[in-house]
């Protein structure tokens, strides 16, 4: 049965105030007839009398009549005008929830301040006009999914938690923050629920899928719906405005190889998010606060541009520096970014052979690399102890090489080299395959020279196991042999390269006919086609993996036993032609975390006279800082927001790990106690500095935290637009709840007066007061 039938049933038994009077009428006084003989004096004595007593029953039958009706209404749940439900003079009561932006971009200047001080000003505002009976909540968009304080009727710990003028250094989710302050209010039952934000709604950071999601979800939010309030910078009422900011959003070393004498190549990215043109912009790289070398570039309007910039250090190991420009916009804390990068002072490179001869290394496949590398590799008698493998590292090279042949490598050398090198291989077997290809899906490089200098090779190898279809390492099959004659004067020749690629940086004007001068008598042909097959319709695709049964063949094989093996990979590129039939010189193709690139000839005199030639050395050289060049740059660049993978530095996991945090603004530093299996969050701009125990060293490595560059595009959506997104999907329903609440309550809202029991006390002070009455009189 319907509340309101059951109130009406309840305020009918109010007809039950008939039964006192029922009860009066039956048991009144009544007259009786009395013989006396004198009645002048008692005639007036009884009338006196008989007033007195009506009077007394009127006032005990109105008690009683009192406290029927009073019973009858608290069973039927009275509701008045200014009850518990409202606030002082009948005001509705209203849950309310903050929702703050407080993501970098608010820091922006605009007019005398930024826009976190206008937005918080607002709020204080928003907070100043709630009243008693009233909630106020908080959810912040730096971390949205949870609310900063739960719905409280104490506004000054809402005030309290917004006395940072400052907004984080985390990028955040506005549409998440949203939704989590919906899921706030719907347990809400006041009469009035509504959700502010107080946002410069940047257009990176709005996406209106999600927004009319959660309007919906809003609008469907029990009796009235939620309103759902935007409040952000004035200038944004109609028309999406851009702010002028020049940024710079990516600073990365093009080599982590130290070598005295020879300066780090950096390359940054200097971008202008403004209308206007930057003729002039100084780009400075600072070193211990110092400026070490200084660029100067031009930006149009809305264009950004890369600047590389080479700087000398002093040493090898851990180093940490910024690039900074002097913009004088709204926005200067994208105006410096943080490097940090490990210096190494060698390269070390494992060249793999199928066997290594044990007296006459000359004889060896991979022996001219190893001299063009590191002269001193395998030239030594020392050499010789250990049949196999050979390391050697000659004073003043930054390059070590290490010899070894196939069946003796082990994972753990893939997972300590640089670079690895295949010379002279003919064939592998199924488990030396999968060790390789996991070092390489792990993120080294590899290099393929094709066969032996006679020509020999497995075909079903390079067409099997090493192809897979376009899903092995190999970027394409070696086809027919080509076979020059010396005598005949029967060769090719390097004909087009793509001169903007790094491998031939070397080569560039004058030192070109270097490159092109080398004689080749005998390399494979291969198919361009086949860079393509095995590959997705786009050919930057993340590549697509799946298990593979066959991973554990052998347990000591994989760097990771239980990783996935390639569906598709990204298609390849020729880097350079041969003149003759136009076949590819030097291929390239993704696998995994790391990149394969094929020459399909051997490194051997018998071959190609390249090894005799200028350009061999500087071309291995080249291909090794390229191929070897920054080894783990990018995963000491963090943004705010990020976690830290202590493996990438190379801490154990078991390792205790001290993490020490940037000085704040108060001058003090923060020391956090850590393990190499944790992974703390990024929450402050600066350097951190990670120490830990490996082995018998104590490392310690550099973190560089930056702003994550999409805040740095100051532009924002109208506001007006994404009202309309909560006033289309929603309907009216934000005007209909609010004169609802005006109004009338629903049934359940009135369920929770609490009038009743203030009638329930009323009657039984009335019950009270007649019996007490009656035995007074009675008295």
């Amino acid at each position: 049965m319907p509340p309101f039938i059951h109130a009406a049933l309840f305020y009918a038994g109010a007809a039950t105030l008939a039964a006192p009077i029922v009860i009066h009428l039956i048991f009144r006084m009544r007259k009786r007839r009395v013989v006396f003989s004198s009645l002048r004096f008692l005639q007036q004595s009884m009338l006196k009398e008989s007033r007195r007593l009506k009077l007394r029953e009127l006032i005990l039958l109105l008690l009683r009549c009192l406290a029927c009706v009073l019973i009858a209404a608290a069973f039927g749940r009275p509701y008045f005008a200014g009850s518990s439900l409202m606030g002082p003079n009948g005001r509705v009561t209203q849950d309310v929830v903050l929702v703050l932006d407080d993501s970098p971009s608010m820091a922006a200047q605009e007019g005398a301040g930024t826009r976190l001080r206008e937005a918080l000003k607002k709020m204080r505002d928003e907070i100043a006009a709630r009243a008693s009976g009233d909630r106020v909540g908080l959810v912040l968009s730096s971390d949205a999914g949870r609310a900063e304080i739960e719905l409280s009727g104490n506004f000054s710990a809402v005030s309290g938690a917004m006395k940072n003028d400052k907004p984080t250094a985390r990028r955040g989710d506005l549409a998440q923050a949203v939704n989590t302050a919906i899921d706030l209010l719907a347990t809400s039952t006041q009469p009035r629920r509504r959700v502010v934000v107080f946002s410069d709604f940047q257009t990176s950071g709005i996406d209106r899928g999600a927004f009319a999601t959660i309007a919906q979800k809003a609008a469907s939010s029990g009796s009235g719906g939620i309103a759902v309030e935007l409040q952000g910078p004035a200038t944004i009422a109609q028309n999406a405005v851009r702010l002028p900011n020049l940024a710079i959003t990516d600073v990365r070393a093009k080599s982590d190889v130290w070598i005295e004498g020879r300066p780090v190549p950096f390359v940054v990215r200097v971008a202008n998010f403004g209308d206007n043109e930057r003729p002039s912009v100084a780009v400075k790289l600072m070193i211990d606060g110092k400026p070490a070398v200084t660029r100067t570039l031009g930006l149009g309007p809305r264009s950004s541009t890369e600047v590389e910039i080479e700087a000398l250090f002093p040493r090898a190991g851990e180093v940490a520096g910024s690039v900074e420009i002097d913009a004088h916009d709204a926005f200067p804390d994208d105006d410096k970014r943080l490097f940090a990068l490990r210096l190494r002072d060698s390269i070390k490179v494992l060249v793999i052979e199928e066997k290594l001869a044990e007296s006459e290394a000359f004889l060896d496949q991979g022996y001219f690399v190893r001299m063009a590398l590191d002269p001193k590799a395998r030239g030594d008698t020392e050499g010789h102890g250990a049949v196999g493998s050979v390391m050697s590292n000659a004073p003043g090279n930054y390059i070590q090489v290490i010899s070894m042949e196939i069946a003796r490598v082990t994972p753990e050398m893939y997972r300590n080299c640089d670079l690895i090198i295949l010379s002279g291989i003919t064939a592998m077997n199924e488990s030396e395959v999968l060790t390789l290809e996991d070092a390489v899906r792990d993120g080294k490089n590899l290099i393929v020279f094709v066969g032996r200098a006679d020509g020999r090779l497995s075909d079903s190898f390079y067409n099997g196991a090493f192809w897979k279809n376009g899903l092995g390492l190999l970027p394409a099959r070696p086809g027919t042999l080509y076979e020059g004659n010396r005598f005949e004067n029967k060769f090719d020749k390097i004909g087009d390269f793509n001169v903007a690629h790094p491998l031939f940086k070397p080569f560039i004007g004058e030192n070109d006919a270097n490159l092109r001068l080398p004689r080749y008598y005998r390399h494979y042909q291969v198919s361009p086609a086949d860079l393509k097959i095995g590959a997705d319709d786009k050919p930057d695709a993340t590549p697509k993996v799946a298990d593979d049964p066959k991973r554990n063949v052998d347990p000591k094989t994989p760097l990771d036993t239980k990783a996935p093996r390639v569906t598709s990979r990204p298609a390849g590129t020729v880097l350079a032609s041969f003149t003759g039939d136009g076949g590819p010189f030097a291929l390239e193709r993704p696998f995994g975390k790391g990149t394969v690139v094929m020459f399909p000839f051997a490194p051997r005199p018998e071959a190609t006279d390249l090894p005799k030639r200028k350009a061999f050395v500087p071309l291995l050289h080249q291909a090794v800082r390229w191929l070897a060049g920054v080894q783990s740059a990018s995963r000491r660049s963090l943004v705010a927001g990020d976690t830290f993978v202590f493996a990438d530095a190379g801490a154990p996991l078991e390792a205790a790990v001290s993490l020490e945090k940037p000085q704040s603004d108060d001058g003090k530093k923060e020391t956090l106690l850590l393990t190499g299996n944790d992974h703390p969050s990024a929450d402050v701009l600066g350097i951190y500095t990670a120490a830990f125990a490996k082995g018998p060293l104590n490392e310690k490595t550099l973190w560089a935290v930056n702003l994550d560059p999409r805040e740095s595009e100051l532009v924002s959506e109208p506001i007006g637009a994404l009202k309309n997104i909560f006033a289309v999907v929603g309907g009216n329903e934000t005007a209909s709840a609010k004169a609802a609440a005006a109004a009338q309550l629903s049934d359940e809202q009135k369920a929770l007066a609490t009038e009743w029991r203030w009638c329930l006390l009323a009657a039984l002070f009335c019950l009270m007061l007649e019996v007490a009455l009656r035995d007074f009189w009675k008295s």
